[in-house]
């Protein structure tokens, strides 16, 4: 039996929805600490409550006791970090997936509180003995090597996005709305490392120009979303669009098949599921070449643009994308990123041992 531990997430629903379509769910048991869920369902998800519930606690253990494989589901949980730090003789066979604010909102600040200094501790003692890392993107691999000085053995996969390809294929044929103004994509969430306002600033250089901007901020800090919902409005009016309601997959997709170009100023690794969508679809996509990111999908080959270069000049933003670029960009994404390549990644990882 493998284990896994998710957290409450959408992309954690589709896994869950993966696994049971393309594995023998059978031999795969997922559960979650959490009070309440959002995108998970308890009919299928085991819920815990390891902080408060002293039984839920030694289930767990006798569960990841019996387990073959322990898959942590990112480093998010701070109580399932500490649960792992009194248990620790089962790190020798549990691995993390790496999502990556789990790794770098950490080492992103210069100042830390003193229960920030007490989980980063906490993921040192976890992170030294475990003992594989899963990640999409090599470097952030290379980047806890580093860090933490761990002996873990790196696995590449990734999780299947929400947002799959036939969904996008559904709507790539009517992604230009009625309305003719160009359509600026900003961000993918209401997390401060997006960095908003950097961004928004830049484009308020070029505001005479005819341009939207639209700006998901259903997911994250709410009192941030309000923030930068205020902040674009005072610079753009109505041509400002925040997302501010969650929006299911079927719908989000459709949003991004009608921008033009979508920025993200990331400083991690960040909205790969985003970014990997928008490039499927042909579209202009900027991230930061100081991320790990960047490098990633250079390597791959993919044309992705230099966000850094936007602070000098906002007007190139509204270039032409080359066609050939574009659709060579989605043919890379349909073949690395496939439902059929996820599903041999991950029969690789439950078969090694």
């Amino acid at each position: 039996m493998r284990l896994h531990i998710l957290i409450d997430s959408i992309y954690a629903q589709k896994f869950y929805e993966f696994i049971n379509k393309n594995f023998n769910a059978d031999e795969h048991l997922f559960v979650i600490n959490a009070e309440k869920l959002k995108y998970l369902s308890e009919e299928t998800i085991i819920k815990l409550n390891i902080r408060k519930n002293r039984d839920d606690r030694l289930w767990l253990l006798g569960k990841a006791s019996e387990a073959s494989n322990i898959f942590v589901h990112s480093f998010f949980d701070n109580h399932i970090l500490a649960w792992l730090v009194l248990n620790k003789k089962i790190l020798n066979k549990t691995t993390w997936v790496l999502w990556g604010g789990d790794l770098y909102n950490y080492w992103l600040k210069n100042k830390h509180s003193l229960k920030e200094e007490v989980i980063e501790l906490l993921k040192r003692r976890v992170i030294k003995n475990i003992a594989n890392i899963i990640a999409l993107v090599e470097e952030d691999y290379k980047f806890v090597r580093e860090k933490y000085k761990t002996k873990a053995l790196y696995k590449y996969a990734f999780y299947p996005n929400p947002i799959d390809f036939l969904m996008l294929d559904n709507v790539i044929i009517t992604y230009k709305s009625n309305n003719n103004n160009f359509k600026i994509l900003v961000g993918n969430s209401a997390a401060s490392t997006n960095n908003h306002f950097e961004i928004l600033k830049a484009l308020s250089m070029i505001k005479d120009q005819n341009f939207e901007v639209i700006c998901p901020l259903s997911y994250g800090e709410t009192n941030y979303a309000m923030q930068v919902a205020d902040f674009g409005k005072k610079l753009f009016g109505e041509r400002f669009i925040p997302l501010v309601e969650f929006l299911p997959p079927e719908e989000y997709s459709k949003i991004l098949a009608y921008v033009d170009v979508a920025i993200f100023n990331h400083k991690r690794q960040q909205a790969l599921g985003n970014i990997l969508a928008l490039l499927y679809l042909g579209k202009k996509v900027y991230i930061r070449s100081d991320v790990s990111t960047w490098s990633f999908l250079n390597r791959l080959g993919i044309t992705v643009f230099d966000t850094i270069k936007i602070f000098n000049k906002p007007e190139d933003l509204l270039l032409d994308f080359s066609k050939d670029a574009a659709l060579k960009n989605r043919s890379i994404v349909k073949r690395e990123f496939s439902e059929e390549r996820c599903v041999e990644l991950w029969r690789d990882i439950f078969d090694s041992r």
